[in-house]
């Protein structure tokens, strides 16, 4: 018996209901129905408001990614150096 509950349920509305799209074509007898789950849908849905100010550990993350990326840089600088210097002619070759 719950398994004929959802009948009205089907791949189309289903699929109308994701995509917001209007429930008009939806068979008039589970349009209710659909209406009331669309409403549900679309307040599982709504945008959180952004969050005031820093996150928790925000600073640190912050701080911890510039340090990593200057290292990276100060390394392909290093690396850079070597293979130019790797590269030179020997004096007096």
């Amino acid at each position: 018996m719950a398994d004929e509950q959802y009948k009205w349920l089907n791949r189309e509305t289903a699929e109308r209901l994701l995509r917001g799209e209007s429930l008009e074509a939806v068979d008039p007898s589970a349009r209710d129905q659909a209406e009331h789950l669309s409403q549900a849908l679309g307040a599982l849905s709504a945008q959180a408001a952004p969050a005031a100010g820093e996150l928790p550990g925000e600073q640190a993350a912050l701080a911890a990614f510039r340090k990593a990326r200057e290292a990276a840089e100060a390394e392909r600088t290093a690396a850079a150096h070597a293979l130019s210097a790797a590269r030179a002619p020997a004096p007096g070759s």
